[in-house]
């Protein structure tokens, strides 16, 4: 498929392109699918690994170690003091279920008879939101009861019957009072009020942008991975994108991006490498950091 007919196909908006410095942190055999990550302290970074259906835990000097291994797929994770809240399952397959992860331990916490495709996943309070990328729907775990039931479904979360194998609701990430959801195969940025019941307020906030995760900065910043595209993208609040990283800075396939709480001009990106099921088994997969201050990207002060 050429440059030209990929876009075409996922109506993903050309960008310009503002490089900011990139450090390869750690890199994984090629064959290696890396998914999301979410930041474990001291420092240090927990990744889940879908293809080999386990954990690492990756320091900031580039220390890797196998944080904790599942029977399955693991693929979102949310980071609560000394452990980790991970889904795992096989994609298209009944069977997924909510885990308790610490070091080495893994503890069943509730199934999720309800998803097919568990994805992006993210902590509003007591509640986990958990993206499902092939019913279209976005499920609410209460932590405390520990019962699931579907938060909200629209048919802007759904994938599209023509993008084969491309997911639909996708990241899934909570900044203020809101839920912003990217669904890939439709190139949607979307938001719904965190307290909503329903997508009555659903919101369009950016067409022809296809992302996989993303992260969002205090100052209304997006940073998000565009996975195909091979690129980390900068979405100001004005509206402005650039495209941050590229794959000649190791950021290929990128699948995940997050803040560096104690340092909220870092950015960390997880980066497969190898399309998921491709069969191409030739390049690493990476931890990668980006230097991200917004006053360093040309036309930063959009907003």
């Amino acid at each position: 498929m050429s440059d030209i007919s990929l876009h075409d196909q996922l109506n993903h908006e050309r960008v310009p392109f503002a490089a900011v410095p990139a450090e390869t942190i750690t890199e994984w055999e090629p064959g290696t699918f890396v998914e999301n990550l979410a930041p474990f302290p001291p420092g240090g970074w927990l990744v889940t690994v879908p293809s080999h259906h386990r954990i690492d835990l990756v320091t900031v000097d580039g220390r890797r170690d196998t944080f904790a291994e599942l029977p399955s797929s693991p693929t979102g994770i949310v980071t609560d003091g000394d452990g980790a809240w991970v889904i795992s399952g096989t994609i298209g397959e009944p069977g997924w279920c909510l885990n308790r992860v610490r070091q080495g331990e893994v503890k069943h916490v509730c199934d999720l008879p309800q998803l097919r495709f568990g994805n992006g996943m993210a902590l509003d309070g007591r509640r986990l939101l958990i993206a499902d990328s092939a019913l279209g729907i976005v499920l609410a775990v209460d932590l405390d009861t520990r019962r699931a039931a579907q938060w909200v479904h629209h048919e802007l979360f759904t994938p599209l019957e023509q993008a084969v194998g491309v997911p639909g609701v996708n990241g899934i990430t909570v900044a203020g009072d809101y839920v912003f959801l990217t669904n890939s195969a439709r190139a949607l940025l979307l938001r719904v009020p965190a307290a909503a019941t329903d997508t009555r307020h659903l919101e369009i906030v950016a067409e022809r942008l296809f992302a996989d995760d993303f992260a969002v900065h205090d100052d209304g910043t997006l940073y998000l991975a565009t996975h195909m595209f091979d690129s980390v993208l900068r979405l100001a609040p004005g509206g402005r994108r650039t495209d941050i990283a590229r794959a000649d800075q190791g950021v290929e396939t990128s699948t995940s991006v997050a803040i560096d709480p104690e340092d909220p001009d870092a950015l960390w990106v997880t980066a497969a490498g190898e399309r998921f099921g491709s069969g191409g088994h030739g390049k690493p997969a990476r931890l990668i950091r980006l230097r991200a201050n917004p006053s360093a990207v040309p036309g930063a002060p959009d907003r």
